[in-house]
């Protein structure tokens, strides 16, 4: 399974890195899981929300290679939801393949009309922008179809366990959340 991050200017940085961290240290663990976590983005560095400076490991627009792409939030997501030729790609993308999103990544799938009349989620802040095209679930990931939605900033850990439970079983997961030192883990 190949996975894309999307990474692109203010995008909030541990919505990017949580789910990465959480994916890559299953990878870590297990280096012969067929799995291959990627920074995707449009030029080579990026700095996020914060001011993080980050590389991505590919630059292009093409999704077409990936299995699994995830869309981060923050502040830069207006620019992309800006982005015709994005959305284009994120709609085609996401009506053959499985997409996620973390906090306002949300607005990008909404943006590129894949939430339309689905159950969906983000950040707290957003959730009333969401309401206006999906059914808001108030959880901190929620899976519609092949679309998954997770909530605020830290629900990207919880994102990356749930993609690794689903795609991978819930062992997995569960090592993973007792590597990262994540208290309280019961749901895999």
């Amino acid at each position: 399974m190949r996975v894309g991050i999307l990474l692109f200017d203010g995008v909030e940085e541990l919505d990017a890195v949580g789910v990465y961290e959480v994916l890559a240290k299953a990878k870590q663990l297990h280096p012969q899981l067929d799995l291959t976590v990627r920074m995707r983005a449009l030029k080579e560095d990026v700095s996020g929300a914060l001011g993080l400076k980050m590389l991505a490991h590919e630059v292009k627009r093409d999704l077409s290679d990936l299995d699994l792409l995830i869309v981060p939030g923050g502040p830069g997501t207006k620019a992309v939801a800006a982005d015709n030729e994005m959305m284009r790609s994120i709609l085609e993308f996401g009506t053959e393949k499985p997409v996620a999103s973390v906090c306002t990544g949300a607005l990008v799938l909404k943006e590129a009309g894949l939430l339309a009349g689905r159950r969906a989620t983000t950040n707290r802040a957003a959730i009333e922008e969401l309401r206006s095209t999906a059914e808001v679930v108030l959880e901190r990931v929620v899976e519609d179809g092949t679309i998954t939605t997770a909530a605020g900033v830290t629900a990207s850990i919880d994102l990356g366990l749930h993609l690794l439970r689903k795609h991978f079983g819930p062992e997995l997961a569960r090592e993973v959340a007792e590597r990262i030192e994540l208290p309280g883990y019961e749901k895999a």
